[in-house]
């Protein structure tokens, strides 16, 4: 007769490979979720926020009015609601600006984008320039953008 104790382990080998291989796959998921490459909850092509939004279009703005844009770098962005001054600040943005004329101010909000600037000057120093911007949104949408340096440039 034969000994049915020696079957036995090669009868388990195929569940020690599997058992194996989930644990890899739970292992792979695990650091896929830990390092942002997966994330759980959230679709990949969610869209940005408004504050988001909000600060690439300023950040993109204003550098575009630097001297050397290439070369400079904004720091210190702080976005934050603010209101929608129609007889200040926010005047000529609602009468100049096409996306906003004609818009009923009730439409409108705006964020308030504020950060720093540091970049070559025309003699080649590198300063640091304030800016503030006002990011415009229509019914969420971001309409117009308006930034204002502390300096002219």
């Amino acid at each position: 007769m034969g000994n049915h104790h020696g079957d036995r382990p090669a009868s388990r080998r195929p569940l020690l490979v599997i058992a194996a291989l989930i644990a890899v796959g739970a292992a792979l998921v695990a650091v896929a979720v830990a390092t942002g490459a997966l994330k759980l909850g959230k679709s990949a092509d969610s869209a940005p926020s408004s504050e988001q939004l909000a600060q690439q279009r300023c950040q993109a703005e204003g550098l575009k009015r630097l001297v050397s844009p290439d070369k400079a770098t904004i720091s210190d962005i702080h976005p934050q609601t603010s209101t929608l001054d129609v007889d200040g600040r926010d005047f000529s943005s609602l009468t100049a600006s096409e996306p906003l004329k004609g818009i009923d101010a009730s439409r409108i909000t705006v964020l308030n984008v504020a950060g720093v600037a540091n970049a070559p000057s025309e003699v080649g120093s590198m300063i640091q320039d304030h800016f503030d911007c006002r990011a415009y949104f229509v019914d969420g949408a971001l309409a117009h953008t308006l930034v204002v340096f502390d300096h002219a440039h």
